[in-house]
């Protein structure tokens, strides 16, 4: 008995609490005092971090590294429009065909002015939008117009005919328009044409040069006074 209390040194007890530290309490411990950015990938195990083990908004686009995520990671249906943040994605971004076809110019005119009276030089139609655009190399433009209104044959049923019409211009040439038609000698519905419209190539244009389009309306003494136009011209960009 005397030996046993005489191997139950101060040194013996504090070692044996030390050794009980390192294995238990010291572990708890160490996790504790981790350092930034201590714990790495290679330390997870696979699969191990589910979704419900992150917080809301946890995951920062500065925390992911380039190429880390890929197509075979995430859900399908998994990102929406919602999820994404507003111009983030360019055409660039997309594969090539993704979109039909880009928007770049748009003008439009409530009320087009002139279309009861015919003047040689056409009327100059004042045109709310964006009128100008820059050609991209490799890409091509067509130039998409309507003109919607109510044409009126002015003389009834005598010969003369209301034919208002307008003319798009880029960079002040002539190259496509649409016209509205109203005959009251005509057959309904075949007499009046309320719509106009016109879809024409832009051709080959030149890259890195602003083009503006700009509309000139040729107006038909053959019109009433109750004649009107509401005119739309639009350029898309393919490729």
């Amino acid at each position: 008995m005397m030996k046993l209390r005489s191997a139950l040194t101060y040194a013996n007890v504090v070692a044996t609490l030390a050794l009980f530290l390192a294995l238990s309490g010291g572990v708890v411990y160490a996790a504790a005092q981790l350092d930034k950015n201590a714990v790495k990938s290679k330390n997870i195990a696979a699969n191990a971090v589910k979704t419900r083990n992150l917080a809301k908004n946890a995951v920062k686009t500065k925390t992911i590294a380039a190429n880390a995520v890929t197509a075979v990671k995430i859900k399908k249906g998994a990102v929406s429009g919602g999820k994404v943040a507003k111009a983030t994605l360019t055409r660039n971004n997309l594969a090539a065909g993704a979109l039909a076809g880009l928007q770049v110019a748009e003008v439009q005119s409530a009320s087009v002015p002139g279309l009861t009276i015919a003047t040689p030089g056409g009327f100059v139609v004042p045109l709310g939008g964006t009128p100008t655009f820059t050609p991209v190399a490799g890409k091509s433009y067509e130039l998409l117009v309507e003109l919607k209104g109510t044409p009126t044959d002015a003389d009834g049923t005598e010969s003369e005919v209301c034919q208002p019409f307008v003319t798009i211009l880029v960079n002040g040439v002539p190259m496509t328009g649409a016209g509205l038609w109203a005959n009251a000698n005509g057959t309904p519905p075949f007499n009046i044409e309320p719509v106009g419209s016109s879809s024409t190539a832009l051709g080959l244009q030149q890259a890195g040069q602003p083009q503006t389009l700009s509309a000139l309306a040729f107006g038909s003494t053959g019109c009433s006074p109750a004649t009107t136009g509401s005119l739309r011209a639009t350029v898309i960009e393919l490729g």
